[in-house]
């Protein structure tokens, strides 16, 4: 199925934190901010899991610290000044479903999940907590239904 977002193809199943975020973004930056302010909300969050990641130069998503193999990836469009689709983050998936694709078009690098690399199943819901909380910081926005206890 083809999609208007960027990225190219992915998978997206059980174990992985997916979140297609909607926000106005006129007057916060353009595309390329909001991208980038993307993998920054997904490494200060798996930071709080003492899981080290990181961007690579050239290339769009989280990384291991090592550059080496993929924890999220991130497909966004933006139409209107409003975001749609977003980013998709391998908590505790089945690493299996990859190997029939070439995840993002990427094919010099592996995809790994959060429970690979801390050698522990992991939470989805902690994640999400630890998502929201870096979401709304690096926006500046607050939750308008309030927030869990989790989330600080």
């Amino acid at each position: 199925m083809e999609t208007d977002r960027g990225g190219l193809i992915t998978y997206h199943g059980p174990g992985q934190l997916v979140a297609y975020p909607i926000i106005r973004l006129r007057g916060r930056g353009g595309p390329h901010w909001y991208v980038r302010t993307l993998e920054q909300v997904i490494i200060r969050s798996l930071a709080e899991f003492d899981l080290a990641a990181t961007t690579v130069d050239g290339l769009t998503g989280v990384w291991t610290a090592d550059g080496r193999r993929k924890l999220a990836a991130i497909g966004v469009k933006i139409a209107g000044g409003v975001s749609r689709h977003g980013f998709a983050i391998n908590v505790d998936p089945d690493l299996t479903m990859f190997d029939g694709i070439v995840p993002c078009g990427i094919a010099d690098r592996g995809v790994t999940s959060m429970t690979a690399e801390l050698g522990a199943p992991q939470s989805i819901d902690d994640m999400a907590d630890a998502v929201v909380f870096q979401f709304c910081d690096a926006l500046s926005l607050r939750l308008a239904w309030g927030c869990s206890p989790a989330l600080r």
